[in-house]
């Protein structure tokens, strides 16, 4: 059967399924059939026999049907469902993999060669002018490959890491690809939002502990975390028009509890690395430090001397706790949000010796910037 035939076996199906649908839909309308629903819908519209003939009722069936959330709802999940069982997994931009996983989806095409230098420029330019160390973040598609659709097309993110590390050189490379690949059977991302989890920014932070020498290393138990809710619905869940799919978000214990000063900016202070109020809204991930802010200050009361500068998006919101203990201040610009001059706030913070400067960002995340 070629491709055309194909798709006009799809439309067959879906046609008829939605046409049984409209017609029970409307018998039960008019009262031929009856059901009783515990769905609550807008009122039908009267059936009359003149206005069958005028062509009124059928107008304003059309719209009651449009109006009517459960009808939507009912009728969504009729063509989902077909789709999904003749072979269809991507819906606005979202790859429904194995397990139930949502995937974003990254085309190479999405990147060009103009942004993938650009890109690259900077990176080499932090590295040469403030010692910045880089670590970049793969997204789940490219390191749970094997759950993908077997058609889903993949940005070769590890080509471009391999781009990085050649210009910004193997002092100040940090490899999340490679630890986030030796994971890879763990829970180290989300199932329905596009971040790395607790788990996966604890591996994060042992790559970047071994990158930066000999420090005291802070314990963290993964598996003493604290489960906060287990009724997270990501994104990504949303976007494709599945049903929700729950899960839950977890937080190292270690890191509950610390009094620090949180300044959102150069305005709204805080004392917590976390945002419970976020976890009754649509976008739970802002649990880890909020969302919405250019740009971060946290004060610590650990006997500190030095300073950290991140630059990067909200994958380093999960990682920062982890850090925190090795630093009196941490700077962070989300590059996503922040609108002042980064430049300034780099030579005012970021070139003392006292300070690290870091690029901590899923590497898509840091792409889009440039696209």
């Amino acid at each position: 059967m070629d491709n055309k035939q194909n798709d006009f076996f799809t439309v067959a199906i879906i046609a008829g399924i939605l046409l049984a649908f409209s017609a029970l839909d409307l018998l039960t309308g008019i009262g031929v059939l009856h059901w009783e629903s515990a769905t609550p819908s807008l009122p039908r519209p009267p059936y009359a026999a003149g206005s069958m003939l005028d062509g009124t009722f059928f107008e304003a069936y059309e719209k009651h049907a449009n109006d009517n959330f459960y009808n939507k709802t009912k009728w969504t999940k009729t063509v989902r469902d077909v789709e999904y069982f003749l072979g269809k997994r991507e819906y606005n931009g979202i790859y429904l993999g194995k397990g139930e996983t949502y995937f974003e989806r990254h085309l190479a095409e999405d990147y060009g060669e103009t942004a993938v230098e650009e890109s690259i420029s900077f990176l080499r330019g932090l590295a040469e002018k403030y010692d910045a160390d880089v670590m970049l973040v793969p997204t789940a598609d490219v390191i749970w490959r094997g759950r993908l659709p077997l058609y889903a097309d993949v940005f070769d993110q590890k080509n471009y890491l391999d781009k990085v590390k050649a210009q910004v050189g193997t002092k100040g490379w940090i490899d999340a690809y490679e630890a986030m690949l030796s994971h890879a059977d763990e829970p180290v991302y989300y199932e329905t939002d596009p971040h790395w989890t607790s788990l996966g920014a604890y591996y994060g932070y042992l790559t970047w502990w071994k990158h930066t020498g000999e420090r005291l290393q802070y314990y963290y138990d993964p598996a003493g975390m604290e489960t906060v809710t287990e009724d997270f619905v990501g994104p990504l869940v949303r976007r494709s028009g599945a049903e929700e799919k729950k899960e839950q978000i977890s937080v190292f214990a270690e890191t509950l509890g610390k009094h620090v000063q949180v300044t959102y900016d150069d305005q709204v202070m805080l004392e917590d690395y976390y945002r419970p109020e976020y976890l009754q809204t649509d976008n739970g991930y802002g649990y880890f430090l909020g969302e919405g802010f250019g740009y971060v200050r946290i004060d610590l009361p650990y006997r500190q001397t030095k300073t950290l500068f991140v630059i990067g998006d909200s994958y380093a919101n999960v990682m920062i706790p982890l850090v925190a203990p090795y630093y009196k201040t941490i700077y962070f610009v989300d590059l996503k949000n922040y609108q002042g001059d980064l430049e300034r706030l780099l030579e005012t913070y970021g070139s003392s010796e006292k300070c690290d400067v870091l690029v901590l960002s899923g590497v898509t995340g840091y792409l889009d910037l440039f696209r």
